[in-house]
């Protein structure tokens, strides 16, 4: 069984990624909230920075909220200070 953990991406972020690699975890995710919190992928970045193993993820993004081309460019950037260890979850609320 793999464990993960979600949260928004805020000041300290980093912090509680290289902890929750430190205790085992398998994944460390943050919610994709355009203005309501911290951009997720300057977050990852901090994560990527503090952390050696553990998988970093975007959970969820949207499309209709952040540009594809945007999304794409973050990744891979993200992609480069962790290489092989970035995910992303894309969706879209439909009501």
């Amino acid at each position: 069984m793999r464990k993960g953990i979600v949260v928004t991406a805020k000041p300290g972020v980093e912090d509680l990624a290289a902890k929750a690699e430190e205790l085992g975890y398998d994944s460390f995710w943050v919610y994709d909230t355009p203005m309501v919190n911290g951009d997720p992928f300057v977050g990852l970045a901090l994560c990527a920075k503090a952390t050696s193993r553990i998988r970093l993820g975007i959970g969820v993004t949207s499309p209709a909220l952040r540009s594809a081309p945007a999304s794409a460019a973050a990744l891979g950037s993200l992609n480069a200070l962790a290489p092989g260890r970035v995910v992303c979850g894309v969706g879209i609320c439909s009501r």
